[in-house]
């Protein structure tokens, strides 16, 4: 099985912008739809939202509502402990860009309660296809979380492999849903679960970009990256874009995740 790369040619969109982390956690977005936006929904969090305070600082009056079952009071204790040595022994060290990165992810858990409340919210449960005492669905999520039919949801995922589950119920909602930002896992031993997602995808939103993680792996069997990050908008929003002229990764937006590796080159033939 081959991955569909003629499918992932992105569409030409304007105003491209990088939000988060300039490395791994960054994602390319479209500004123009950050302002028309209701609900951020952010899932799979871990101890970096510094996209979603971006993205709140650019449209104060969006909720952010964010999901990850990892993340709890003993994470958070654990992860401050954590950042503080290491932010300590790097400034010992002199190592300024890992004491600048430790102590980011710091300030990141000391302020995630003060973050996360008021009209923003945290849920500790697990995105799953079906919702029980720990999963829930993203079908329950936009249903209950995201406001009135209405408001317009900015999905944001990153979410280990479960993104494949969701795919009915992001369909399913997708007349409200104007952004999707999402990485995708294990594309080597999940080509079909992935092709099948673009597919179904295809007939609600365009996507406009593609960028390889080189944390996974390049894997020669597909000519692909194991993971991949994809910025897909809703076709309503986009009449008849013309296919886009970049390379890419593209240069000025496009950062490698682990800026020891080089960037892997995405061909779409």
């Amino acid at each position: 099985m081959s991955i569909n790369k003629r499918a992932l040619l992105p569409k030409h969109c304007p105003n491209l912008i990088r939000m988060g982390n300039q490395f791994d956690g960054g994602y390319i977005v479209p500004k123009t739809y950050i302002r028309d936006t209701d609900v951020l929904l952010s899932l799979g969090i871990n101890d970096d939202w510094r996209f979603d305070k971006e993205f709140q600082a650019l449209n104060p009056d969006c909720r952010v509502v964010g999901v990850d079952y990892t993340v709890g009071l003993n994470f958070i204790v654990r992860k401050t402990l954590q950042n503080s040595i290491k932010s300590l022994l790097n400034t010992l060290l002199f190592r300024h860009d890992k004491r600048q990165k430790y102590w980011t992810r710091l300030l990141n858990c000391v302020f995630f309660y003060s973050f996360f409340r008021g009209k923003n919210s945290h849920l500790q449960r697990r995105v799953s296809k079906t919702s029980g005492q720990l999963d829930i669905s993203l079908d329950e999520l936009i249903m209950k979380h995201c406001g009135d039919t209405k408001d317009t949801v900015f999905l944001k995922m990153d979410i280990e492999g479960a993104e494949y589950q969701v795919i009915d119920d992001l369909c399913k909602h997708a007349d409200r849903i104007n952004v999707v930002a999402a990485e995708f896992h294990h594309l080597d031993t999940k080509t079909t679960q992935f092709n099948d997602f673009i597919t179904a995808m295809s007939e609600y939103f365009h996507v406009v970009h593609i960028h390889g993680n080189n944390y996974g792996k390049y894997i020669d069997a597909i000519d692909f990256p194991e993971t991949v990050e994809i910025t897909f908008i809703n076709k309503s929003l986009m009449s008849d874009p013309a296919p886009s002229q970049h390379s890419y990764p593209v240069e000025g937006l496009d950062f490698p995740n682990n800026p020891k590796k080089p960037d892997y080159n995405i061909a779409f033939e």
